[in-house]
């Protein structure tokens, strides 16, 4: 039986394209460590569904 590697695609865009950040959540205030897309979405690491407060919207402080 031979191995063969299977690639596994990732959702997330590749790292030159992303910058890490310190970010506000625009409603409660919170700070998250974040990355900033070429697009300039913000989007905290590991909160996917944006901040304990429930919205997603949030500001770059640290770029």
């Amino acid at each position: 039986m031979t191995g063969h590697r299977q690639s596994q695609q990732v959702d997330e865009p590749a790292a030159d394209e992303r910058e890490k950040v310190a970010a506000q959540c625009r409603d409660c205030g919170a700070i998250y460590s974040a990355w900033v897309f070429a697009d300039e979405t913000v989007q905290p690491i590991g909160r996917k569904d944006g901040c304990r407060c429930g919205t997603s919207e949030f500001e770059a402080l640290s770029r």
